[in-house]
């Protein structure tokens, strides 16, 4: 039996971004637990933190002093993992010693200049400025030569090795397109190709089982869902009604709701969990080379929060590291219905 609806126990279900399966395992979440757990804290920072090489007027262990910022700002980071004058030579003849230059600028987006500060705990004013610096940033980026991917994300919280806890993000321009946007290209080519130029995410949004099922929030403009193949258990997307390529297609009016979309989905997290919640945020915005596959790019928001429930994280052990088909313990289903919940007691 293949119950779209999930009522299966065991289930690989197909991601068709990533072209991989995922195990939904439903009672593995109910396995006698002896491993690490995380309990919920709450850490009281400092509006300002004199240490804290993110905060306004204090010099960076690079010897550049910060500005005295207010909201939203951003800078080259310090320590790049991609350089943006590397040696040009490359060797991809050799299969087994193959290398190229890794091209690329990496930059630091602040959201606050309080330290204590959180996307959830952000006026509209500073949100909708944060949200906004994505979309200037984006635009910038894109335009250089070198550049062929922009990806912007953040990483929050110390499960997950956060080392500065002042509310920012981060973003890669890369002079490369990453394996994930390839095949996130390719699968979206590949359907559009078999469906008349219908995109897929906009499919995925229309179909009657995400619209029952799998969605948490619907506004003018965005929508946020569970996706059906859900890799978290508390995964979710933000998907614009119009396939939009990039943010900068975005318009002021959608800009500015994505903005309050994306802090009402944290805030319920931060309920979710009892905490402010770790996550891993990523802007998956078409590849900007000029590929001709581009035009079938559909932007999203994906959320990938580390914990299964408000004590326990999600690990990558021996099967999922090893196979590349990870086993979520929670069926997509039963956590868009708990995050529906936190949405409608929002009303």
């Amino acid at each position: 039996m293949n119950d779209a609806s999930g009522s299966n126990h065991w289930q690989r279900r197909w991601q068709p971004l990533l072209q991989q399966w995922v195990i939904v395992a439903a009672t593995t979440a109910a396995r006698p637990w002896s491993g690490a757990t995380e309990k919920a804290t709450q850490n009281t920072l400092p509006q300002h933190d004199p240490d804290c090489y993110l905060c306004p007027g204090v010099t960076r262990s690079a010897g550049t002093t910060n500005p005295d910022y207010k909201g939203a700002f951003a800078f080259d980071n310090d320590y790049p993992t991609l350089a943006a004058h590397a040696p040009s030579d490359e060797n991809t003849e050799n299969i087994l010693q193959s290398f190229a230059p890794a091209i690329g600028r990496c930059r630091v987006l602040c959201w606050s200049e309080n330290h204590n500060d959180t996307l959830a705990s952000l006026s509209e004013e500073k949100i909708v400025a944060a949200v906004q610096l994505w979309k200037d940033e984006y635009i910038s980026l894109s335009a250089l030569d070198d550049v062929k991917q922009v990806l912007i994300f953040e990483n929050k919280g110390v499960e997950i090795g956060v080392s500065n806890l002042h509310p920012h993000g981060q973003i890669y321009a890369t002079g490369f397109v990453t394996d994930t946007a390839e095949r996130m290209r390719n699968a979206q080519v590949t359907y559009a190709n078999a469906h008349n130029g219908d995109n897929l995410l906009q499919a995925m949004l229309a179909s009657e089982h995400v619209q029952k099922s799998l969605l948490v929030e619907k506004n003018t403009y965005w929508s946020v869902i569970v996706p059906y193949a859900a890799r978290f258990s508390y995964e979710t997307w933000i998907i614009p009604h119009r396939a939009i390529k990039s943010i900068a297609d975005a318009s002021d009016a959608e800009m500015h709701e994505l903005a309050l979309c994306y802090q009402r989905q944290v805030r319920r997290y931060d309920k979710l969990f009892q905490r402010s919640a770790p996550n891993i945020t990523l802007l998956h915005n078409a590849p900007c080379d000029d590929h001709k596959d581009n035009q079938q790019w559909c932007f999203h928001l994906a959320f990938h929060p580390p914990l299964r429930d408000k004590e326990k994280l999600k690990f990558l052990a021996g099967f999922e590291s090893g196979s590349n088909n990870i086993v979520n313990p929670l069926k997509p289903e039963d956590a868009a219905m708990v995050l529906r919940e936190l949405a409608e007691a929002e009303k």
